[in-house]
């Protein structure tokens, strides 16, 4: 889920941070810096053009809390659209594969790719954020998503099908890439926290909802086409919602409108305080291709919790080819009724979404600061019910043992991945709110290399190990992980203040 900087993921504090698979928004500090001063403060610049007071109702903060959760649940159904197409697809591959005569390794490039797109998507929708807002860029994006679906839909031949699923990704990216701006732009901190973690429940839930769907499709008469009709379906109904249900949400775009407007009226002389802000090339060359590689290698934090984090994220897309080795092949189910596993990694999900945001709303205090180490403490418990949940799904794999071992370990696989997905978003954001695109961008491009490499290889490992082993592998790989935030939570403090990029020093 690869993408821009995110906006605080499910942080209820003032600084905003970042999204599975891709980012979620435009630069956080950025974004706390777009807030325009109100008339109602003194201002020395009389053609200056700000909200008309505290309670301007053009300020998307004032609007009511009913229109504000019908915006969030657009933005929520945009992110489920393209998610669900990214794993979708692995419902499939046993057609596909028949169909163009070609291996299974070969068809799982058609995850891999779309997964690779979003590391190319997030560089362009940012900065088209910046400049043209939150909707305008969503329409686009949303729109050649839906438009690059139908080629892999009625593809002749796999090469078409491969480049489809590269740019439905491309393009797809889009909603991952500008929701948090826009959530950022709509609700206080404190609500923040509740829209943001119901967005990266879906955005990090999705891939695992689709084979639920996708299986019975593909069993059933309509095969493995209908599914790439299915995410065009669904992305061109987004599309028309975002057209015509999507408000515009950003401050800047709403104000120059507003200056515009007052232009036309007869006064050539106002603007914004956005005016000129706009990023030109170098600086988007430098945030979003330059500077993050250079922070992998100088920031500690940065590189031992983007490795954390690329491992949680490879390991969710491993399940789409693990999990029919483990129950299609190994316990020789239909394809259909092998995709019900998936519910227990949903239910674990689920549990881990509402204890972050329990545990988020507990912690907060709209007059103090939260101290990034105070992230880590569920990221350390999510680590522990990672490891826990891998061994369960591996040793009650032998099919003598009853199914029902592999389907309750899958729950706290599900609710480790998340605490630990989400609060490394929270934790990176908050120490380096002043470069967090960058250290987002590094993490992003990380990730999804690692969620786009995992499926290649994930066959041979459980085909050459069998499913005890291969997962128990993993099992042992993520204990060796728990270390990371635990040291961080420790000395996490004193590795900051030796950092120039952490404000938190």
């Amino acid at each position: 889920m690869a993408a821009t900087g995110l906006p605080n993921v499910v942080s209820t504090d003032s600084s905003p941070s970042p999204h599975p698979g891709s980012r979620l928004s435009s630069e956080p500090t950025d974004i706390e810096s777009q807030k325009a001063p109100s008339n109602a403060e003194p201002k020395t610049d009389p053609n200056l053009v700000t909200w008309d007071g505290p309670d301007d109702p053009a300020n998307p903060q004032n609007w009511s809390f009913g229109y504000r959760a019908f915006v969030t649940a657009i933005w929520v159904y945009g992110n489920l659209c393209t998610c669900i197409a990214s794993s979708i697809f692995s419902s499939g591959s046993g057609q596909i594969a028949q169909r163009f005569n070609v291996g299974s390794t070969v068809v799982t490039l058609g995850i891999s790719l779309f997964l690779l797109g979003y590391t190319v998507g997030p560089p362009v929708w940012g900065p088209l954020s910046e400049r043209f807002g939150r909707k305008w860029p969503m329409v686009i994006g949303m729109a050649l998503f839906t438009i690059f679906c139908i080629p892999v839909a009625v593809a002749k031949n796999l090469q078409t099908v491969l480049i489809g699923r590269f740019l439905t990704g491309v393009f797809g990216a889009a909603p991952l890439s500008l929701v948090g701006g826009s959530l950022v732009d709509m609700w206080n901190p404190a609500q923040r926290g509740v829209a943001m973690a119901c967005c990266i429940g879906t955005i990090f839930g999705s891939p695992v909802l689709a084979p639920l769907m996708g299986n019975f499709i593909v069993e059933s008469y309509l095969g493995w086409r209908f599914t790439q009709w299915l995410s065009c379906i669904m992305g061109g109904s987004c599309t028309v919602l975002v057209i015509f249900g999507l408000p515009e949400t950003f401050a800047g775009s709403i104000l120059r409108s507003k200056a515009a407007a007052i232009r036309k009226a007869g006064n050539p002389d106002v603007h914004t305080a956005f005016d000129g802000k706009q990023k030109g090339i170098k600086d988007i060359f430098v945030i979003f291709l330059l500077r993050p590689f250079a922070l992998l290698v100088t920031e500690p934090i940065l590189l031992l919790v983007t490795i954390y984090q690329a491992f949680i994220y490879g390991i969710l897309y491993l399940v789409f080819v693990s999990y029919p080795i483990a129950f299609r092949e190994v316990r020789g189910w239909s394809l259909g009724i092998s995709a019900l596993p998936y519910i227990g990694m949903m239910v674990g999900i689920l549990i881990g979404c509402a204890i972050v945001v329990i545990q988020t709303r507990r912690n907060y205090d709209g007059n103090k600061a939260v101290v990034p180490e105070q992230r880590l403490p569920l990221m350390i418990a999510g680590g522990c019910l990672l490891p826990v949940g891998l061994f369960i799904f591996a040793w009650t794999s032998n099919p003598n043992i009853h199914w029902a071992g592999m389907v309750i370990g899958s729950a706290p696989v599900g609710t480790g991945m998340y605490m630990v997905f989400v609060q490394c978003l929270n934790y990176l954001v908050d120490v380096y709110p002043t470069i967090a695109n960058s250290a987002i961008g590094a993490n992003t491009f990380v990730r999804s290399f690692f969620g786009a490499g995992f499926p290649l290889f994930g066959p041979f490992m459980y085909h050459n190990l069998g499913v005890a082993w291969a997962s128990s592998t993993l099992g042992f790989i993520s204990i060796a992980m728990i270390p990371i935030p635990v040291l961080f939570y420790r000395y996490g403090a004193r590795i900051r203040s030796w950092s120039k990029n952490s404000k938190h020093t």
